[in-house]
């Protein structure tokens, strides 16, 4: 079950089709030049957070609507909020800078060089 105020279901629209765009390009442009695929994931990453923070920030930005009560005079301020699993959208981009650097990390210590695997031909 996914739960989101607002427009809060766009975090997960922009890590998918942002981040899945930019890694799909880069990856394809890493691979043409011999670099490791792995790369366009942490640049997705960064591409997605960064669209998030910008679009969460302005949407979590709007400025409060102030109603007063005409029989107690007492002001009320009507806020929306754009938020899923009740975290304002902007600070999930710092998750996916978290996952961008545990991936990159992995990538310089994890050993692998990132090098294709050869075909399986079927002859021993």
């Amino acid at each position: 079950m996914i739960i989101w105020r607002g427009w809060g279901i766009l975090t997960v629209v922009i890590l998918a089709l942002v981040g899945g765009g930019v890694t799909l390009a880069a990856g394809t442009l890493l691979e043409s030049q011999g670099a490791h695929v792995g790369y366009g994931f942490v640049l997705g990453l960064v591409a997605a957070a960064a669209a998030n923070w910008v679009l969460g920030r302005r949407l979590n930005g709007r400025p409060a609507r102030e109603l007063v009560d005409a029989r107690t005079g007492e002001r009320v301020l009507l806020r929306t909020s754009h938020s899923l699993f009740f975290v304002p959208m902007q600070w999930w981009s710092v998750l996916m800078i978290a996952a961008a650097v545990l991936a990159f990390l992995a990538m310089l210590f994890g050993g692998d060089s990132g090098a294709k695997p050869q075909p399986w031909t079927g002859v021993k």
